[in-house]
């Protein structure tokens, strides 16, 4: 039964060839810090085109430090996991170590792609338990536009440059006085300028027509949901209450009204490789229609897959997709979903504001705080 599920699959795509987004500068940062800590990998992936006729490729990730405080430093009256101040300064050598090894590392690489930017800056600052490290490299610029300038902090920003990459990291002393907590952006960024600066929004249709003959399976169910709030609703009063995750339009949309209509596919947790089977073929075809349509409006995130496969324990839900299809706050959307009921695909239309309720796994209807559930659903 699995053969003929994965060929049903692989027959949908065969309209679309599955390409792979190229390595970029920082892969191999990213690749040596998880040979420090194994799963310590925590970039993600974009193609975005904003509608401004260039086409970006994001990638972002989170490169930090954080030694532990125990019963010794001023202010903390209970110890981590109940371990002694001498068990906890131990923990904190061995740590500095892994963080000595990690900023090593950015630093090795960061230092090899300057000898080949046409463009690069580089400060750092340690003092008082203060640390500053900013790295700024223009690796190839534009020839459309040479446009930069001197950011707050002393480095360059090159906007429209082809290819750029940059570290910005700090760290101050926590409250104790003693221990040291910072975080830092690891990122790059590659402009491709599309032809005659020109985006389009995106289509609805042609694109739904590749996906929805994957989600047609006899061992998928769905059904129907809307989540909507009204003007009178407020959003922000009830966000920790109701929602997971919101997006509100600002100052250019109306305020707090917004709905999303969509249908929701799930798979039993039992079907784990047809839900990988899935979620894989609809991400390769996301990708290869985004390389082919490359000026429609859109952001799409590579490598979801591995992301929500994780959730195992926990109702997590997160965007693979999102197109522009109008003038004005209209989108259509795709997530991937996980619970440990089972494996979720929704795919909807999402005007104005945006708000996923904490319920969606079960949810036929959500409208300004009233729910009706799907049929059948123990809450």
């Amino acid at each position: 039964m699995m053969k003929r599920i994965i060929t049903i699959v692989l027959s949908a795509m065969l309209t679309v060839a599955v390409s792979a987004q190229e390595r970029t500068p920082v892969d191999q940062i990213w690749e040596d810090i998880s040979k420090i800590v194994p799963g310590a990998r925590t970039d993600s992936k974009l193609k975005v085109n904003h509608g401004d006729g260039v086409l970006r490729y994001v990638q972002n990730g989170i490169v930090g430090k954080d030694f532990l405080c125990s019963t010794d430093c001023d202010g903390v009256t209970t110890s981590f996991e109940d371990m002694t101040p001498e068990e906890i300064e131990a923990a904190n050598e061995r740590n500095r170590k892994v963080f000595d090894a990690i900023f090593g590392t950015v630093r090795h690489h960061l230092d090899s792609l300057m000898d080949f930017s046409e463009e690069s800056y580089h400060f750092e600052s340690h003092s008082n338990g203060t640390d500053t490290i900013t790295y700024s490299l223009c690796l190839k610029n534009s020839k459309e536009s040479v446009r930069k300038y001197k950011a707050d902090d002393g480095s360059m920003v090159y906007p429209d440059a082809a290819e750029t990459v940059f570290f910005d990291f700090t760290a101050s002393l926590k409250p104790c006085g003693k221990h040291v907590r910072g975080f830092g952006t690891l990122g790059y960024n590659k402009n491709v300028f599309l032809p005659n600066r020109q985006s389009h929004y995106f289509d609805r249709q042609s694109y739904l027509d590749n996906i929805m003959p994957i989600l047609k399976h006899k061992d998928i169910k769905s059904w129907n949901f809307k989540w909507s709030q009204s003007a009178d609703y407020d959003i922000e009063s009830n966000y920790s209450q109701e929602f997971v995750i919101g997006e509100v339009v600002g100052n250019s949309g109306p305020k707090n009204t917004g709905q999303t209509i969509g249908t929701m596919y799930f798979i039993p947790r039992e079907k784990t490789e047809l839900a990988e089977a899935i979620f894989t073929s609809i991400d390769d075809i996301t990708q290869q229609y985004t390389d082919i349509h490359p000026e429609q409006i859109f952001l799409y995130r590579y490598h979801l897959k591995e992301e929500v496969m994780q959730y195992t324990e926990s109702n997590y839900i997160t965007q693979l997709f999102e197109g522009t299809k109008n003038i004005g706050h209209l989108t259509t959307r795709v997530f991937f979903g996980i619970t440990p009921e089972g494996y979720y695909v929704a795919v909807a239309d999402v005007e104005n504001n945006f708000c996923i309720p904490k319920e969606w796994y079960i949810l036929k209807s959500f409208a300004d705080g009233k729910k009706e559930y799907i049929k059948g659903v123990k809450k």
